[in-house]
């Protein structure tokens, strides 16, 4: 006995024993992200991937971010194998692609609003500076150049210039992003913790809301002293 299914535009016809496993393999290829490697060109994500991609897919933490040896490690280390693929986590713009001091062969991607992320120590860079990449795209694989003592990638977010822990955006145990963190807009997600400046400066309203309240606590505390000062004379 024959069945036929239909996914998107193509059909599928196999014997009864066969379709489930059939129909679950595409399910799992169109769902997921890029897994392909192309060491000649960028490689698309499926038409149906999201907005986001985990950096590396089957990946575990050997160093989080943090306090490390006395010193701040300013990203989070994952590991699988050798030479795995790396994709990018969000749409966006190559700014630099290179050696870099202690990284190594660093890859820099530049997002909406401020954000920013590193993938580090890897074994070949697949991606130039100036590339539009999107989610899921194999941009490097994983290697050990530069300060590194096995093969992994140093994965990093920074928002203005300034490192913070990419466990705000993703979990890294269950390789999830963290929705609450982001904004859904038709052109991606767009970090919510980038929102307040550009430069990374405070505003100039937010200072003088700050004076204001150093004033009124400093107005408050007086008047409580004089209050404790006329008791005690009482």
């Amino acid at each position: 006995m024959k069945r036929t299914f239909s996914f998107g535009l193509s059909a599928i016809s196999c014997s009864q024993t066969f379709c489930l496993s059939v129909v679950l393999q595409l399910l799992l290829t169109l769902s997921s992200c890029a897994q392909t490697r192309d060491t000649t060109s960028i490689q698309r994500p499926t038409s149906n991937t999201q907005h986001w991609c985990y950096p590396l897919p089957g990946a575990k933490v050997i160093s989080p971010y943090g306090a490390r040896g006395g010193r701040s490690h300013s990203g989070t280390d994952l590991k699988t194998k050798p030479n795995d693929n790396i994709l990018a986590a969000f749409d966006g713009e190559v700014v630099f692609s290179g050696n870099y001091y202690g990284y190594g062969n660093l890859v820099r991607i530049k997002h909406a609003n401020g954000l920013e992320t590193y993938y580090s120590h890897n074994s070949k860079n697949l991606v130039k500076q100036g590339d539009h990449v999107r989610a899921g795209d194999v941009i490097a694989l994983t290697g050990r150049t530069g300060r590194a003592t096995t093969e992994h990638l140093h994965f990093e977010t920074r928002i203005n210039g300034q490192h913070v822990n990419s466990n705000r955006f993703f979990d890294h145990t269950t390789h999830q992003l963290r929705a609450d963190a982001f904004q859904n807009t038709k052109d991606g997600y767009v970090a919510k913790y980038a929102k307040a400046s550009k430069t990374g400066k405070v505003s100039k309203k937010a200072k003088t809301k700050t004076k204001k309240a150093k004033k009124n606590k400093k107005a408050k505390n007086s008047k409580k002293s004089k209050k404790k000062s006329k008791n005690k004379k009482k």
